[in-house]
């Protein structure tokens, strides 16, 4: 194979040093020696070239154990490297990384991660309004005196909300349709087990018109600490937005849910006031 102008002129240099028989070598002539193929493996190889050598050991290694290896020569030199006191900068992170390479810990990045603590207002009425809303549903599903409540009402206690008046929207105050559902689903399994003396001919409308307000209702009075009327005014007024967040909602009235029922063309399941 013919020489390049660097490859002649280290042979003129060597048979200077040496007058014997001077030839080029390649990696590829030395099958014992580990094969090297990534640029960025070159100081790691250097080193276990160096190491092997001098240990007299030959070079037990392969370019798939070069991670590890770079691993542990960076411990090593944390822990040798006292030239000018270097070394010592990170001489607090070496028993912190013998067991990260342990397994023992896992590796902790001590750098600040930048957060961002303004919200655009409409975005943190949403997050605020979904929390709220959770709170409220998870207190009328759990709690036995929003039940206890609609068990007096299908008894016969008496309702604002009964006997049902003709409308095409009843307000619902929760804006998240799988809140409403949730909620509803939970109300008309009491309906269902409950024996009542109110007559209504239509169960999603008696639902989403009388019992759906009354759990609700008695959720925001326990949940704020309100008195019944209190709590009925704040339902009635829905939630409070701030302007910015009443131009990004759709077209129905914020809080207000449009009835479905079989005479609607809507099966008779589908309760989700939405």
């Amino acid at each position: 194979m013919p020489m390049d102008q660097t490859t002649l002129l280290s042979v003129k240099i060597a048979y200077q040093v040496d007058h014997g028989t001077w030839s080029e070598k390649t990696g590829y002539d030395f099958p014992a020696l580990p094969r090297q193929t990534r640029g960025n493996d070159c100081g790691v190889f250097v080193l276990m070239y160096t190491l092997s050598m001098v240990c007299g050991i030959g070079f037990q290694f392969q370019e798939m154990d070069i991670p590890i290896i770079r691993q542990w020569w960076c411990l090593l030199l944390m822990e040798r490297f006292q030239i000018d006191g270097y070394g010592h900068r990170f001489a607090f992170w070496t028993e912190e990384a013998r067991s990260v390479l342990d397994g023992k810990i896992r590796l902790l990045f001590r750098v600040k991660r930048k957060t961002t603590s303004n919200l655009p207002a409409h975005v943190q009425e949403v997050q605020d309004r979904e929390r709220n809303d959770k709170r409220l549903v998870d207190l009328i599903i759990t709690s036995k005196s929003p039940e206890q409540h609609l068990v007096d009402i299908l008894g016969g206690k008496r309702s604002n909300w009964f006997p049902l008046k003709p409308r095409s929207q009843v307000p619902v105050y929760i804006e998240n349709e799988q809140s409403q559902s949730i909620i509803c689903e939970y109300i008309r399994g009491i309906l269902n087990k409950t024996k009542t003396q109110l007559t209504f001919n239509d169960e999603v409308e008696f639902i989403c018109g009388c019992l759906l307000p009354e759990a609700i209702t008695h959720g925001i009075s326990e949940l704020q600490g309100l008195s019944w009327q209190e709590a009925e005014d704040v339902f009635l007024l829905g939630p409070i937005y701030r302007a910015s967040y009443i131009l990004l909602m759709p077209s129905r009235s914020p809080g207000t849910a449009e009835l479905r029922s079989p005479a609607h063309n809507a099966p008779a399941e589908d309760i989700s006031c939405t």
